[in-house]
């Protein structure tokens, strides 16, 4: 493949546990689990809903703001209308396989169904088939050139009502949630068959859907940029990361304890502007959370293990403005992997017209786009760690 981006050797330590899914049915008493590891590549695979994740950004910072020590990348592989069995591509393109390679993906998302339900209840058993062969093959491959790739499925979202006179009426709607559901809990057993984590979103994007006066969605199918940030944030609850702005802590019976809290990065409505602190296991007494001389928050041990708020103050803003940069470069890298992935004049890079104008020019600019993707991988794990550091003493009232 010309111009590809080479991962590099990457250490690999010991692994963090991000999620646990019970399994169902026959292997209920059984856990499947992902687990994710320093330095992973992690690539999102499958349609409409996945691809359009790189377009705010959301979910890549807050992957990287929860899990800062991984010092995780991201790439997204995703393409419009893709099905489990139809993935079709321009002339030379390159099989999914051969993009994941490139990549050296060590985990991968996969993204299906919500193309496959219009076909209804009569569409059911060739997307079991055809998702079960797919789980097979995909977590039989050495992406990254030393061990199968670790996958876990993503179930679809639901369809959104619209205002009357948008989109379809209600009872259309609530057909198309009854297909999606369908699909979705045929993709769950697929995956408990198949011993593969099963992430399931729908109800949690579903409650979003509720919960907001505003539509997240653009014409009920296509989430708009609220939508993201709120089914960002249920993907990654679902992947074991803490809510945006929450840190529980123990402090082990001690009397004091060091708290780093994460980046912030910023949704559309500007928020999370304050961050929950929960601390358990404080030893009896009244304590003080200091950043430096100065005082975020007092309270019992009993109120610190419930939660206190840390209000708007310079110490959030700077997590909220650390944050927010985060998710500008990972725009950045995200467009310029998108330019790269899927060029516009690919027909000069690996197409009719590779020979003989693509094999001169193009190589260079290929490589340095990855050079540039890669520069950026390196600032968003910087940029992903917190300088803040605060202090949970023991003081008197």
């Amino acid at each position: 493949m010309i111009g590809c981006y080479d991962p590099g050797p990457r250490v690999k330590k010991l692994p963090a546990l991000l999620f646990a899914i019970v399994a169902a049915g026959a292997s209920a008493a059984e856990a499947s689990t992902l687990q994710l590891r320093h330095g992973d590549r992690i690539c999102l695979v499958g349609n409409t809903f996945a691809e359009r994740f790189q377009l705010f950004g959301y979910s890549e910072s807050g992957l990287l703001a929860a899990f800062p020590d991984l010092e995780l990348s991201v790439r997204n592989l995703a393409w419009s209308a893709d099905e489990t069995a139809l993935r079709p591509r321009p002339l030379d393109f390159g099989a999914v396989d051969r993009h994941l390679e490139a990549q050296g993906a060590d985990v991968v998302l996969l993204f299906y169904g919500a193309n496959e339900s219009f076909a209804g209840d009569e569409g059911l058993p060739a997307f079991r088939n055809d998702l079960g062969r797919l789980l097979r093959h995909v977590s039989k491959q050495l992406y990254n050139g030393s061990e199968p790739a670790r996958i876990a499925l993503v179930s679809p979202i639901p369809q959104q009502t619209l205002p009357s006179g948008h989109g379809l009426d209600e009872a259309a709607v609530e057909r198309r949630n009854v297909e999606l559901r369908a699909y979705a809990e045929a993709a769950e057993a697929v995956a408990t068959e198949n011993g593969v984590p099963f992430l399931d979103i729908f109800d949690g994007v579903a409650a979003a859907f509720a919960g907001e006066p505003a539509p997240l969605t653009v014409n009920g199918v296509h989430l708009n940029e609220a939508g993201y940030w709120h089914a960002s944030r249920v993907l990654l609850e679902a992947l074991g990361a803490s809510s945006p702005g929450t840190v529980v802590a123990s402090a082990e019976d001690g009397a004091g304890l060091e708290i780093r809290p994460p980046v912030l990065p910023p949704g559309p409505n500007g928020k999370p502007d304050r961050i929950r602190i929960t601390v358990r296991d404080l030893v009896p007494g009244y304590y003080a959370l200091r950043r430096g001389d100065q005082t975020l928050a007092s309270a019992s041990d009993a109120d610190w293990a419930q939660g206190v708020d840390i209000q708007a103050t310079p110490a959030i803003s700077a997590l909220v403005e650390a944050g927010d940069a985060l998710r500008r470069v990972v725009l950045h890298k995200s467009r310029l992997f998108f330019d790269r992935y899927r060029a516009v004049n690919g027909y000069y890079i690996y197409g009719g017209r590779k020979e003989p104008f693509g094999v001169h020019s193009f190589p260079p600019e290929m490589a340095r786009f990855d050079a540039l993707v890669g520069e950026l991988d390196d600032e968003a794990r910087d940029l992903a760690r917190s300088d803040e550091v605060w202090r949970l003493e023991r003081v008197d009232r």
